[in-house]
């Protein structure tokens, strides 16, 4: 799913904005199995047979996975950054009560902030370089080290720094914040919660390596 998403994004910076509105209202389209794929497009039909395997799977988590992959789509087409959750619990068939994700929002909000900044971060070489040779509304730049930089007047190389260091203070909130979890749990936590918990140390840990090392950002 991360990588259909990089897919569509590559797509979206050769767009206008209204040609990004349409082709994110045809792609959401096809995520919610509202309109067939187009066989002849890559990303339409590898979109569409992956969520039918995963709801074929575990329909409810699929669905929520759907759901948060079209807000992301959203999200990208107004240049805001938004990461979704539900991933972690459809690959670890995780179903956590009401109760139990309102523990864990605090989590997933320093989780998906340390990931959106990181990528931030890694991808601002190669947007900058895109948007200069192709400025289109797609490929403008909406990132955490230009708005930093247009803020304090520093360069971007400072900007990256600066945010690094934010993304290593992240890490000691998280830590924090779960042990106040298992301290209101009596210090122990459910199976399910606890592998929810160490799903998203894996997942930030995981975005932090592949930012490192893909081809995609060199």
């Amino acid at each position: 799913m991360h990588y259909l998403a990089l897919l569509i994004d590559d797509q979206l910076e050769k767009m206008s904005l209204s040609d990004m509105l349409s082709y994110r209202e045809r792609v959401i389209q096809i995520a919610n199995g509202e309109e067939p794929p187009d066989r002849d497009v890559c990303i339409e039909w590898m979109l569409s047979d992956t969520l039918q395997l995963m709801r074929r799977i575990d329909g409810v988590l699929a669905n929520d996975l759907v759901e948060g992959f079209c807000t992301l789509l959203r999200a990208m087409t107004t240049q805001k950054r938004l990461f979704y959750s539900a991933l972690i619990r459809y690959g670890a068939k995780l179903h956590l009560s009401p109760s139990e994700l309102a523990q864990t929002a605090a989590l997933e909000s320093c989780a998906f902030r340390f990931m959106g900044v990181l990528n931030d971060i890694y991808s601002w070489d190669r947007e900058w370089k895109v948007y200069q040779e192709n400025p289109t509304d797609g490929a403008r730049p909406f990132s955490a080290v230009y708005i930093l930089s247009q803020e304090t007047g520093l360069s971007f190389a400072a900007c990256k720094r600066l945010l690094y260091s934010y993304c290593r203070e992240l890490e000691i909130v998280l830590e924090q914040s779960t042990e106040e979890i298992e301290r209101q749990n009596g210090g122990t936590l459910k199976p399910d919660m606890a592998k929810y918990i160490k799903a998203l140390e894996y997942l930030m840990s995981g975005i932090e390596h592949w930012s490192q090392w893909t081809p995609r950002y060199k």
